[in-house]
């Protein structure tokens, strides 16, 4: 296979160049519904990253309550679960698993 002329190279150039303003023209323009779109009915508020990733503040789930007097990895599992479902961040577990203790298992925390 021969080396491409400076002639393809251009060609090729130009070829680049014109994907790249056509995608940028249909990012211009995504971006232009998505801002007609979602200002309706959320009072001006953007969205952050984590408000994207978050479930909605309707679902209600329990947090499971450890007393210290039963086995701790079924405590550990129904935490875990709960994490999942409710998309919580890592850093967040350790201070909400340790609120849900009770008794024994509070001392011991402590």
């Amino acid at each position: 296979m021969s080396e491409p002329s400076l002639a393809d190279v251009v060609q090729m150039l130009k070829s680049v160049t014109t994907e790249l303003k056509d995608l940028k023209a249909d990012m211009a323009a995504m971006k232009e519904k998505s801002a007609s779109s979602s200002g309706s009915g959320t009072g001006g508020r953007q969205d952050g990253p984590r408000d994207l990733d978050r479930p909605p503040k309707f679902q209600k789930l329990e947090f499971p309550r450890y007393d210290g007097k039963t086995d701790p990895m079924l405590f550990v599992n129904k935490c875990e679960s709960y994490f999942r479902q409710q998309r919580t961040m890592a850093e967040e577990r350790m201070w909400m698993a340790s609120y849900a203790l009770e008794d024994v298992a509070q001392l011991w925390y402590d």
